[in-house]
């Protein structure tokens, strides 16, 4: 049981180490083929920012005038429909009104 311990020990000690050194001579190659100055870098970098977050912002700025325009087309439906509704009620009402009116002046009851 130990000798496996050890072993696995061992094993992940090199990757480990070859983690390490693979890293090292992945950035020296790196710093070696880089075309750019390190100010040249950061200024390509901090153009690439600004232009993403300005596309962000007028991204965020149609999703949110688009979800506006949806809303106001959904409040206009939905006032339409309550007034359908609200119409609708009020015909209804009027009619039973008008049933229970006959009803009871058929049937002899009085009338409230």
């Amino acid at each position: 049981m130990t000798r496996f311990n050890n072993q696995e020990a061992v094993g992940n000690g090199t990757f480990l180490l070859g983690a390490v050194a693979g890293a090292l001579v992945g950035a020296g190659i790196a710093l070696l083929m880089a075309p750019k100055t390190g100010a040249q870098m950061r200024e390509d970098l901090s153009s690439g920012y600004n232009s993403a977050r300005d596309a962000a912002a007028r991204r965020y700025r149609d999703l949110a005038d688009q979800a506006s325009a949806r809303l106001d087309q959904a409040s206009s439906k939905f006032e339409k429909a309550s007034a359908k509704v609200e119409k609708a009620v009020d015909e209804y009402a009027g009619r039973a009104a008008a049933t229970v009116s006959d009803i009871t002046s058929q049937s002899g009851f009085p009338r409230a």
